[in-house]
């Protein structure tokens, strides 16, 4: 994924917690747009999208809206890439035990 393109699906994820704050609080519709919004959210950010699944937990529908779930999936995973600060991503600059090598010491 571009740097633009996350910036674009960060916007729509925006849009999502717009929609989710507004039009989500109404009983019913609220949880078909939750379970609608994971599904997008999982088609946009992977796995890191069922997230969006927590939010059914509420059956009354006030307190999930004052959380933007679908925004913090998006800037998790632009954090974990490398698209937000425009550096390597994250699980780059870690490396594995198993890719070290070791190196005899002297005696």
């Amino acid at each position: 994924m571009t740097r633009t393109g996350y910036f674009l699906r960060l916007a729509f994820s925006v849009v999502i917690d717009v929609a989710d704050f507004t039009l989500g609080r109404i009983p019913i519709f609220g949880s078909v747009t939750e379970g609608v919004g994971t599904l997008v959210l999982f088609g946009l950010w992977g796995p890191a999208g069922l997230v969006n699944l927590w939010e059914l937990a509420d059956f009354t529908e006030q307190a999930d809206a004052f959380v933007p779930t679908a925004t913090l999936i998006a800037l998790y995973v632009g954090w974990r890439e490398g698209h937000l600060l425009g550096r390597p991503p994250a699980t780059a600059a870690v490396p594995h035990a198993s890719t070290q090598s070791e190196t005899p010491q002297a005696r």
